[in-house]
């Protein structure tokens, strides 16, 4: 998945209108909140080379980071 797809996802997921990058910081994000969360581990569920874990998304600080997480090997 590219960065613009997952970014696009990622807005959706949240249902929000603020503009986000890749560096955007996910405590910025007022819709980045529990519900968010499970819904990026169901994204993960289906869409992840490996088990992301609830810590690992609960430790990310940027979009990046939770990029990285789905697309890790």
């Amino acid at each position: 998945m590219s960065e613009q797809d997952f970014i696009k996802k990622m807005i959706d997921l949240m249902d929000t209108e603020d503009v986000i990058t890749m560096e955007s910081s996910l405590d910025a994000i007022d819709e980045w909140d529990s519900l968010s969360i499970v819904a990026f581990l169901s994204l993960c569920a289906n869409m992840a080379k490996t088990k992301v874990q609830t810590q690992e998304v609960r430790n990310a600080i940027t979009v990046r980071d939770l990029y990285n997480l789905l697309t890790r090997s």
